[in-house]
């Protein structure tokens, strides 16, 4: 009995199809990370910004009658009032929800959360971004 050929015409198409598959699905993927990684960093940046803001929330009627010293506080209605209102009106602020915004008197901490949305993946996203930012009043006298 002699050789025997096998027809293999159509098996590289077979793999280029495959191949194809392979890299929109590797291109999906990254596009869908760093989705999540630009709204994760811009949470953030409305999270530091809106700590801050409530960081500059001091009680300006010990402030005025004391002066600046390490004994000066933030207001603390004053601070949820001011971090809310940043929040409010950042470029994302209806999409942002406000968990907790908490102070001690020196030290404002923010949390903030988002739904993830995603561009191809997005019914796989049933977490949302969490984040949390912390500033504080800090005074050091001159020297």
């Amino acid at each position: 009995m002699g050789p025997r050929f096998v027809d293999d015409r159509g098996s590289v198409l077979i793999l280029g199809i495959g191949l194809v598959v392979v890299c929109l699905l590797a291109i999906a993927v990254t596009v869908d990370a760093s989705a999540a990684f630009l709204q994760r960093r811009a949470l953030m940046a409305i999270g530091d910004a809106a700590a801050l803001a409530g960081a500059q929330a001091i009680d300006l009627d010990a402030y005025y009658s004391n002066g600046a010293t390490p004994g000066t506080r933030l207001a603390p209605g004053l601070v949820v009032q001011a971090a809310r209102e940043h929040v409010t009106h950042a470029p994302a602020g209806s999409r942002v929800s406000i968990d907790a915004i908490v102070t001690d008197g020196t030290t404002v901490i923010v949390r903030l959360s988002s739904p993830l949305e995603l561009p191809f993946f997005s019914a796989m996203a049933t977490e949302p971004v969490r984040i949390e930012s912390a500033a504080r009043l800090d005074y050091r006298p001159s020297a």
